[in-house]
């Protein structure tokens, strides 16, 4: 088990930002330290990640490895940037071999490039070394990449908007497999970093306590993709997510203002917008 008090998670980057000096930027990324080892879990759209972990004095150079939730442009675009501060030595990065798909939206336009906006090459060129795996990665003993989230819940389903490009250029949707979150196993229970739930934050959770074998989820942190939701899955969420256990929850991103005001109204004073520039020192006290 890790001592909560050996971590700390500060929100580089997100659509909003609370603080002097720091960038807003739409996408989401996280500074994970524990003890003296650090990560990186997404790296937002373009540059806020790096600009604002200088503005928060967060030393990236001394990154172990990035982590990442999905191959979105919104949570992969900064790695050019953040490879700028991460100089001269190799940097893994951990994903899921979906990360590189050919990944669109559906717009009023039309069909909307939305994945990864950079080559393999390229982002290899930069010293990023990719190991990619649809597995849980125990990164730590306990500190877990969840791998591919089952689909388990009966209310919970990937967008049919989110699409998938084939070699024939025919379109099909997206499954998003690749959606991945990060578990940190603690003293206090466990700690869940989303990127962007595409496969479901209830499935997520699930997920984390039968990976884990924890029953206890201490705080729920990052986007739940309930932006475009039914009032009714917003509502079986919110009493999934309670009956789950979470004790904190801190919406980001793709949440939407009125399924986060849904959710504030279900947890009270154990719900908080996380943001860029949001610390989290543990045990925590918003």
């Amino acid at each position: 088990m890790i001592d909560v008090k050996d971590i700390e998670i500060i929100t580089l980057s997100e659509n909003t930002a609370s603080g002097r000096d720091l960038l807003a930027e739409w996408g989401l990324s996280f500074f994970v330290r524990i003890a003296d080892r650090r990560y990186l879990f997404d790296t937002g759209q373009g540059i806020s990640a790096a600009v604002n972990a200088e503005v928060l004095g967060v030393d990236l150079s001394r990154v172990e490895a990035v982590l990442l939730s999905h191959g979105h442009y919104d949570h992969v675009g900064g790695l050019p940037s953040l490879a700028r501060k991460i100089k001269n030595r190799p940097i893994p990065v951990y994903a899921h071999p979906d990360i590189f798909a050919r990944k669109y939206s559906i717009k009023p336009q039309g069909p909307l490039f939305g994945g990864i906006p950079w080559g393999r090459d390229y982002l290899e060129s930069l010293g990023f070394e990719f190991a990619l795996s649809s597995a849980p990665r125990y990164l730590e003993e306990d500190l877990i990449l969840s791998g591919e989230v089952p689909m388990d819940s009966s209310f919970e389903s990937v967008s049919e908007k989110l699409l998938l490009k084939g070699d024939d250029g025919a379109f099909s949707q997206d499954l998003v497999k690749d959606d991945q979150s990060l578990y940190l196993r603690t003293n206090l229970g466990l700690i869940i970093l989303l990127g962007c739930a595409h496969r479901g934050v209830v499935n997520i959770v699930r997920h984390a306590k039968e990976l884990t074998g924890e029953k206890k989820i201490y705080m729920l942190l990052g986007g739940t993709h309930l932006h475009d939701a039914e009032p009714e899955r917003v509502e079986k969420t919110a009493e999934a997510l309670k009956e789950l256990g979470v004790q904190w929850l801190g919406v980001s991103h793709c949440t939407g203002g009125r399924a986060a005001v849904h959710l504030a109204s279900v947890f009270e004073a154990k719900f908080f917008f996380n943001n860029a520039g949001t610390r989290i020192d543990l045990p925590f006290s918003p």
